[in-house]
């Protein structure tokens, strides 16, 4: 590995070119830069340091003796003139200006420069590294430097290798052996001087004897009896590794710094051996180069702590920042810095002073700047002495790696130089040592070719990864000229083509198959790199067009050569690979019915190829990259519908699907099924059209498969999947186009009330599935409804049509009706019920909302509201939460006091309630015997039957909800009597005769009416009395929240009441159909006398002094305690009394101001009065 490679020429780019010949010049290689020589004033500190670092093998002490001797240096005359003027021992040396890398070539070599115009690099200023480390180093400090990502991948690298052993000689890692490994020159005489004669004649004597036993030459034992090799483990060895590192630690710690040198070099000597175990040479090179690595900072962080000192070794008031510069740093840290450069220089063998020196590249910080893509080029010259092909690979990587947290954040370019110069050497001694010494070595090593490219793949590979962050097109170029002068193996080609992406290929990609017809056999199969270029190919943004050379011809030239692979497993990865290709840039190629014709080729020939393999052939891999091809059209199905619809539908792929087993059956199902219910299908609309044939049925039969796969052991999770995927699904069919002709939208209505029927039946395990279904069908009737325009004289269709659209909503409800009881789940089947009511009685289907509303009733009759579990899993505890943010304005909500806002069953019982209310306010009474019907079967219902709260409940909560409760619910009836008392409904639905219609000018049913009405209010008036008689007993804090919902309630119903007394004022003058109201003090009169009736005006004024008694007595018990709570709920009811008082007081101000048009008697404008001047005395 010592050996010197063969010299060669550099090659000549014109001639030899085949890459994009006469389009572009190619970079010459590194080898051929032109040297820098020092400027006269520039005194090398090691002026002879060229003797050491270019003998490969020399005598122990004529090494010596080129280091020691200063009579011969220009840094000796330097130092002798100093002594001689000064008389005292030679000072420190400070570099100039201009001085570069300090153990860089002298004399006729001198310092290496980058040169070279077609290149376009030039040299960096200090200010410019100031400012390019400042930003390139919190670049790396966020881990997105090479070096980060590549110990990222170690861990993989080593595990490659888990269960290998490992031969090594028993020597090698011996940490007890450093002492008889001399890796130094031998010590001058005044070094010997200083150590003790005896030991030193020891050492030097069992030193002496040790290498003449180990020599050949002699009769004793031979070499390979003396190094025996042993077999260890992996994890053997990495302890053994790791002992050394610790041991070198702990030198360090000990002060002993040239001890920890010699570990280092010990522990790279390993990285020279490959002849005993040439197979772990990549797992050896990873546990060596951490070594390195924690070397390197050892010495980084000395020389950063003796910056940060003064003379004395004092620590400075400022320490030395981060971003440094070589002028801030003191003269001790530099010649401590320099120092450790002699000692690299002064390391005998070539490979250990290679890997230490780049393990002390960022040392180079602390004296110079902007000199890094210099050094970096001296060093990538020195590994050419390395003569192992391997060797000087893992050398360069170690060099490119460490040189890109420096150099690579900084100066990505120079970076891509040299690392590219370094491939340019690699290229060249390979192909030396593959014609000449590669076959001899596999014999010899008992491996074959593939294998030991295998061991080169991981260093090509970040290699190349160090090259690609600023690389350009002509160093992609020249690096492919290089390739096919002297590697062209498709191990190699891969790395390229992955590595630096299609971006440099994309706009000629025939090229890239006539570099991969022509690749030599390696490891790397043609057909891989078929699929990995079309994979690279496929993330571009886009290719060459169909001109010759384009993506038309790629295709076509590439998928002849595939399409005759007999291996089924390398045409199932090319064949998903280039359906990934045709996805991204075939799509969309044209807008006739040729669109997918490439995508519908391909999967047929994978049919017909899948159909001849053998059985033994269609492994589990072959499955996979089945299912990788699957993947493939669900990504294009995810980005355009069109692919979707012709693709998932088409034989081949329902072929391919047929193919799997069960469980990977259910797996691609879910794939295909996410794809159309996930992705965002580019589209004239963001809602898929309602449900074509071929893709429903498709659809429909993966969603069967995905239903069909759960069972008892299914977890929650798995089921919840399934839920919100097949829910998705029936989500994006259940839309009908509204720009397709009327008899096509027929057909897509009809379509789709089947295919909701089909999913009833099929997804009978999921409820879920069942409400939504319900819910589907209830929209899509709405949606028909409005297509007849409300009424069969605005449709011009003809009645004939109209006739069928009814039937076909009648058809829905009939649906719904059938489906909604299947549902377990009592809540849902109600809210679900009483909105398939609502659209029965929209839609003008009578007879359905009659059967619904009954089946309402029914429902709410056996409902028990108090063995529901709340939404959000609120507990029967005593705690009440107060907040004023969530008071619902509208009837049939909870107020804020004394309610669960958590959404408890009671709350969501009386949401359902107002929704059957809304229903029965417009619903025509069926029965001409009794008018009331479903208001008394409704009454009963949810006032006597059911049961809002246990008996044998003690909660104070629970009580104080269900009694709100039943106050709600007798406001809605309070305000559907109001609304039946009125001439006519506000507002009406079409063909729809309610009973304003049906009774108008009937004074029995008017009269009904207002006794209904009386009735309620002296009902709602006890009902908020007897909150505070059933709570007397409880404690303060309790209390005040009863009377808090004592006062909410009245004037929830003072609001309800003020906006009709206008008109119920007015017609108690003169129809006296709508009677007077009157709340009852809690007994009932015995006499048989009808008493006087009262306004409407008189109840709000009684309304209004009640809750200011009980605000008053609210006030004062939150007076006596006061938590923050009670604090904040009588401040809400206060002011809720006050917006109240004032919205009443200007109701009233309007209603004097417009007496035209009523005809009011003496009583009644005296009530009017009487709360007017009652409103203006209740003010807090």
């Amino acid at each position: 590995m010592t050996t010197a490679t063969t010299e060669r020429e550099a090659p000549v780019a014109v001639p030899a070119i085949k890459w994009r010949v006469g389009e572009r010049q190619v970079p010459r290689s590194r080898h051929d830069l032109a040297p820098r020589g020092l400027a006269t004033k520039e005194t090398h500190p090691l002026a002879l340091a060229t003797a050491v670092s270019t003998l490969e093998q020399t005598d122990l002490i004529d090494t010596q003796a080129a280091v020691v001797t200063f009579a011969a240096s220009g840094l000796g005359d330097s130092f002798s003139k100093r002594s001689s003027i000064g008389g005292t021992s030679p000072g420190l040396v400070v570099l100039q200006d201009g001085d570069v890398d300090p153990l860089g070539v002298l004399g006729s070599s001198g310092g290496v420069k980058l040169v070279g115009a077609e290149a376009g690099h030039s040299k960096m200023t200090s200010s410019d590294v100031v400012e390019a480390r400042r930003s390139g180093e919190k670049g790396a400090a966020m881990h997105d430097t090479v070096k980060y990502k590549w110990k990222e991948h170690t861990d993989r690298l080593l595990a490659k290798y888990a269960d290998h052993t490992f031969k090594i000689k028993a020597s090698m890692l011996e940490v007890s052996d450093l002492e008889n490994d001399i890796s130094f020159a031998p010590k001058s005489d005044y070094q010997k001087a200083e150590d003790p004669t005896e030991t030193s004649v020891i050492k030097k004597t069992r030193t002496r004897l040790e290498q003449l036993e180990r020599d050949p030459s002699n009769n004793g034992p031979s070499a390979e009896q003396d190094e025996q090799t042993i077999e260890i483990s992996q994890s053997q060895y990495v302890a053994k590794v790791k002992e050394m590192q610790k041991r070198l630690i702990a030198s360090w710690e000990q002060n002993h710094k040239v001890e920890a040198l010699r570990i280092t070099i010990k522990c790279v000597k390993l990285l020279a051996d490959t002849d005993t175990s040439p197979q772990l040479y990549p797992c050896v090179f990873v546990l060596v180069s951490e070594v390195l690595d924690t070397f390197g900072k050892l010495v980084f962080d000395r020389i950063h702590t003796r910056a940060s000192e003064d003379e004395s070794g004092q620590p400075l008031p400022e320490p030395l920042g981060e971003h440094f510069l070589s002028t801030d740093v003191n003269i001790q840290a530099s010649e401590t810095c320099r120092n450790w450069f002699y000692k690299t220089a002064c390391i005998r063998e070539l490979l250990p002073r290679i890997y230490i020196e780049v393990a002390l590249l960022g040392c180079y910080r602390f004296l110079c700047d902007g000199e890094y893509p210099q050094i970096v080029a001296r060093l990538s010259n020195m590994i050419k002495g390395v003569g192992e092909p391997m060797v000087a690979l893992y050398a360069r990587l170690y060099l490119a790696l460490t040189s890109s947290e420096p150099l690579g954040t900084s100066s990505p370019a120079e970076q891509t130089l040299v690392v590219s110069s370094s491939l340019f050497d690699y290229f060249y001694a390979f192909n030396w040592f593959r014609r000449n010494k590669l076959e001899h070595w596999l014999l010899t090593h008992n491996m074959e070719y593939g294998e030991y490219l295998a061991l080169h793949s991981p260093a090509v590979e970040w290699l190349v990864k160090c090259a690609a962050p600023g690389a350009t097109q002509d160093t992609f170029d020249a690096l492919v000229v290089h390739y096919q002068e002297y590697s062209d193996s498709s191990m190699v080609l891969k790395h390229l083509c992955e590595c630096f992406g299609a971006r440099f290929y994309a706009s000629t990609p025939t090229e890239m198959l006539e570099l991969i017809r022509t690749a030599s056999p390696s490891l790397v199969s043609k057909c891989h790199l078929y699929s990995l270029v079309a994979v690279q190919l496929s993330s571009v943004p886009a290719m060459a067009e169909n001109e010759p050379g384009g993506k038309l011809q790629f295709l076509n030239d590439s998928w002849s050569s595939i399409t005759s692979q007999e291996d089924i497993t390398q045409y199932m990865e090319c064949a998903a690979a280039y359906l990934k290709l045709i996805v991204a840039h075939f799509s969309v190629r044209n807008v006739l019915a040729m669109k997918h014709r490439e995508a519908l080729i391909l999967l047929k020939d994978v049919v017909r190829h899948l159909n001849a393999a053998t059985p033994e052939e269609l492994t589990a891999k072959t499955y996979n990259l089945l299912g990788a091809l699957i993947e493939n059209v669900v990504f294009g199905a995810k980005q355009y519908y069109e692919f979707f619809s012709k693709l998932i539908p088409s034989t081949p792929f329902l072929a391919l699907m047929g193919m799997f087993k069960r469980e990977s059956s259910v797996d691609v199902a879910k794939k295909v099924l996410r794809a159309f219910v996930g992705g965002s299908m580019k589209k004239s609309s963001s809602q898929s059209v309602g449900p074509e044939a071929a893709v429903a049925h498709t659809l429909l039969v993966v969603c069967c498969r995905v239903h069909d796969a759960l069972d008892s052991l299914s977890t929650g999770s798995e089921r919840g999947e399934a839920i919100r995927d097949i829910s998705a699904f029936i989500t994006r069919l259940g839309y009908v186009s509204d720009t397709a002709s009327e008899r096509a939208q027929d057909e897509e209505q009809e379509a789709l009330l089947m295919l909701y029927t089909d999913c009833r039946r099929a997804f009978y395990k999921l409820e879920p599935i069942k409400m939504l279904l319900s819910t589907m069908v209830l929209r899509l009737a709405m949606h028909v409804h409005k297509r007849i325009g409300g009424g069969i004289a605005s449709v011009i269709g003809g009645k004939k049509r109209v006739h069928a659209r009814r039937n076909f909503i009648q058809s829905c409800l009939a649906f719904a009706h059938i489906t909604i009881p299947s549902i377990e789940a009592p809540l849902e089947k109600l809210q679900l019920m009483a909105s398939a009511a609502n659209v029965a009685l929209v839609t003008n289907c009578i007879p359905q909302m009659d059967a619904l509303v009954k089946a309402v009733i029914v429902l709410l009759a056996d409902l028990d509201p108090s063995a529901i579990q709340s939404v959000d899993g609120a507990d029967d505890s005593d705690s009440m939460t107060f907040h004023t943010s969530s008071r619902a304005v509208a009837v049939g909500l909870f107020g804020a006091v004394g309610s669960n806002t958590r959404g408890s069953s009671v709350d969501r019982v009386v949401q359902v309630i107002a929704q059957l209310m809304s229903v029965l306010v417009y619903a025509p009474s069926l029965n001409d015997e009794d008018a009331f019907y479903f208001v008394t079967a409704l009454r009963k219902a949810v006032l006597e039957r059911m049961t809002w709260v246990p008996p044998s409940s003690s909660s104070v909560s629970r009580r104080l909800e269900a009694a709100v409760a039943r106050v709600r619910v007798l406001l809605m009836f309070v305000q559907l009597y109001m609304l039946w008392g009125q001439r006519s409904l506000p507002g009406r639905l079409d063909g729809v005769d309610s009973n304003d219609v049906l009774y108008g000018g009937d004074d029995a049913f008017y009269n009904e009416v207002q006794s209904r009405f009386s009735s309620t209010i002296e009902e709602v008036a006890r009902e908020i009395e007897s909150l505070g008689e059933s709570n007397d007993n409880t404690e303060s804090a309790a209390s005040g929240r009863v009377v808090a919902t004592q006062v909410e309630l009245m004037l929830d119903f003072v609001n309800l009441v003020v906006p009709v007394l206008e008109y119920g004022e007015s017609r108690l003058t003169t129809a006296n159909s709508f009677k007077a109201e009157e709340i009852a003090s809690g007994r009932r009169s015995g006499s048989r006398r009808r008493k006087k009736p009262r306004s409407g005006a008189a109840l709000v004024r009684k309304c209004m002094v009640y809750s200011h008694e009980k605000v008053q007595s609210l006030r004062q018990i939150t007076a006596r305690e006061a938590p923050s709570t009670q604090v904040q709920m009588a401040k809400w009811v206060c002011r809720y009394f006050d917006s109240t008082r004032a919205c009443v007081a200007e109701f009233m101000q309007d209603m004097a101001k417009r007496p035209a048009g009523f005809r009011l008697d003496a009583s009644c404008q005296q009530a009017v009065q009487a709360l007017a001047e009652a409103l203006d005395s209740l003010a807090l």
